[in-house]
Protein backbone atom coordinates (compact mmCIF):
# COMPACT_ATOMS: atom_id res chain seq x y z
CA UNK A 1 0.00 0.00 0.00
CA UNK A 2 1.34 3.42 -0.93
CA UNK A 3 0.28 6.74 0.58
CA UNK A 4 0.96 9.86 -1.46
CA UNK A 5 0.60 13.51 -0.52
CA UNK A 6 0.46 15.89 -3.46
CA UNK A 7 1.31 19.54 -2.91
CA UNK A 8 0.91 22.40 -5.33
CA UNK A 9 4.10 24.45 -4.95
CA UNK A 10 4.34 28.15 -5.76
CA UNK A 11 6.25 28.92 -8.96
CA UNK A 12 9.33 30.59 -7.38
CA UNK A 13 9.92 27.56 -5.13
CA UNK A 14 9.27 25.19 -8.02
CA UNK A 15 12.01 26.90 -10.01
CA UNK A 16 14.41 26.70 -7.06
CA UNK A 17 13.86 22.99 -6.40
CA UNK A 18 13.03 21.57 -9.84
CA UNK A 19 16.45 20.06 -10.48
CA UNK A 20 17.24 19.21 -6.84
CA UNK A 21 13.96 18.35 -5.08
CA UNK A 22 15.51 16.72 -1.99
CA UNK A 23 15.50 19.96 0.05
CA UNK A 24 11.80 20.50 -0.66
CA UNK A 25 11.04 16.90 0.27
CA UNK A 26 13.08 17.16 3.47
CA UNK A 27 11.26 20.36 4.51
CA UNK A 28 7.84 18.78 3.89
CA UNK A 29 8.90 15.59 5.68
CA UNK A 30 10.02 17.60 8.71
CA UNK A 31 6.60 19.28 8.81
CA UNK A 32 4.85 15.91 8.42
CA UNK A 33 6.61 14.43 11.44
CA UNK A 34 6.31 17.46 13.74
CA UNK A 35 4.57 17.25 17.07
CA UNK A 36 1.30 19.22 17.26
CA UNK A 37 2.80 21.85 19.58
CA UNK A 38 5.54 22.58 17.02
CA UNK A 39 3.20 23.07 14.07
CA UNK A 40 2.66 26.81 14.44
CA UNK A 41 6.19 27.67 13.31
CA UNK A 42 6.14 25.17 10.45
CA UNK A 43 2.74 26.42 9.29
CA UNK A 44 4.22 29.80 8.33
CA UNK A 45 6.88 28.14 6.18
CA UNK A 46 4.30 25.81 4.61
CA UNK A 47 2.10 28.81 3.76
CA UNK A 48 5.03 30.46 1.96
CA UNK A 49 5.84 27.55 -0.36
CA UNK A 50 2.49 25.94 -1.10
CA UNK A 51 -0.23 27.06 -3.41
CA UNK A 52 -3.86 26.01 -3.03
CA UNK A 53 -5.91 23.64 -5.14
CA UNK A 54 -9.27 24.86 -6.32
CA UNK A 55 -11.14 22.06 -4.61
CA UNK A 56 -14.43 22.46 -6.47
CA UNK A 57 -12.93 22.72 -9.95
CA UNK A 58 -10.56 19.79 -9.41
CA UNK A 59 -13.41 17.70 -8.00
CA UNK A 60 -15.58 18.50 -11.01
CA UNK A 61 -12.78 17.81 -13.52
CA UNK A 62 -11.96 14.43 -12.00
CA UNK A 63 -15.62 13.48 -11.95
CA UNK A 64 -16.09 14.51 -15.60
CA UNK A 65 -13.06 12.45 -16.64
CA UNK A 66 -13.97 9.29 -14.73
CA UNK A 67 -17.79 9.35 -14.46
CA UNK A 68 -18.37 6.76 -17.19
CA UNK A 69 -15.68 4.35 -16.04
CA UNK A 70 -17.11 1.17 -14.50
CA UNK A 71 -14.52 1.04 -11.72
CA UNK A 72 -14.98 4.61 -10.43
CA UNK A 73 -17.05 6.04 -7.60
CA UNK A 74 -17.24 9.37 -5.79
CA UNK A 75 -18.57 10.65 -2.48
CA UNK A 76 -18.17 14.39 -1.82
CA UNK A 77 -14.46 15.16 -2.38
CA UNK A 78 -13.36 11.53 -2.23
CA UNK A 79 -12.74 9.68 -5.50
CA UNK A 80 -12.20 5.93 -5.65
CA UNK A 81 -11.06 3.40 -8.21
CA UNK A 82 -11.59 -0.30 -7.58
CA UNK A 83 -10.36 -2.17 -10.63
CA UNK A 84 -10.73 -5.93 -10.41
CA UNK A 85 -8.61 -6.58 -13.52
CA UNK A 86 -5.55 -4.50 -12.57
CA UNK A 87 -5.93 -5.16 -8.83
CA UNK A 88 -5.99 -1.41 -8.18
CA UNK A 89 -7.71 0.00 -5.12
CA UNK A 90 -7.10 3.72 -4.94
CA UNK A 91 -8.69 6.50 -2.92
CA UNK A 92 -8.05 10.19 -3.61
CA UNK A 93 -9.19 12.87 -1.17
CA UNK A 94 -9.16 16.50 -2.28
CA UNK A 95 -8.22 19.17 0.26
CA UNK A 96 -7.42 22.82 -0.35
CA UNK A 97 -3.76 22.50 0.61
CA UNK A 98 -2.94 18.97 -0.54
CA UNK A 99 -4.28 15.86 -2.20
CA UNK A 100 -4.15 12.51 -0.40
CA UNK A 101 -3.89 9.25 -2.33
CA UNK A 102 -3.83 5.77 -0.82
CA UNK A 103 -3.32 2.99 -3.34
CA UNK A 104 -2.32 -0.61 -3.91
CA UNK A 105 -0.43 0.49 -7.04
CA UNK A 106 3.04 2.00 -7.27
CA UNK A 107 1.71 4.57 -9.73
CA UNK A 108 -2.04 5.09 -9.15
CA UNK A 109 -4.31 5.89 -12.09
CA UNK A 110 -5.22 9.30 -10.66
CA UNK A 111 -1.62 10.46 -11.10
CA UNK A 112 -1.97 10.16 -14.86
CA UNK A 113 -4.82 12.67 -14.96
CA UNK A 114 -3.25 14.97 -12.38
CA UNK A 115 0.05 15.03 -14.29
CA UNK A 116 -1.47 17.66 -16.58
CA UNK A 117 -1.45 20.13 -13.66
CA UNK A 118 1.59 22.34 -13.07
CA UNK A 119 3.90 22.48 -10.05
CA UNK A 120 2.69 19.37 -8.23
CA UNK A 121 5.17 17.73 -5.89
CA UNK A 122 4.43 14.18 -4.73
CA UNK A 123 5.67 12.73 -1.43
CA UNK A 124 5.37 9.26 0.05
CA UNK A 125 6.81 9.90 3.50
CA UNK A 126 6.67 6.31 4.71
CA UNK A 127 8.66 5.01 1.73
CA UNK A 128 10.85 8.14 1.50
CA UNK A 129 9.87 8.65 -2.11
CA UNK A 130 9.32 12.02 -3.80
CA UNK A 131 9.09 13.43 -7.32
CA UNK A 132 7.67 16.19 -9.45
CA UNK A 133 4.52 14.81 -11.02
CA UNK A 134 5.38 16.39 -14.38
CA UNK A 135 8.56 14.27 -14.48
CA UNK A 136 6.57 11.03 -14.82
CA UNK A 137 5.93 9.93 -18.39
CA UNK A 138 2.46 8.56 -19.04
CA UNK A 139 0.96 7.14 -22.19
CA UNK A 140 -2.54 8.56 -22.30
Amino acid sequence: MRTFYLFKIKAPYTNLTKTAPYNLYKALEDIYYLKPEELKTAYNFFEQIRDTFNKDILDKNLYQYYKNKYNYSKINYTHMIYDYFTQEKTKLIINNTYLYIKSTKQIPTFLKVLSKKDNIFVCDFKNKDYFWLADLNFKM
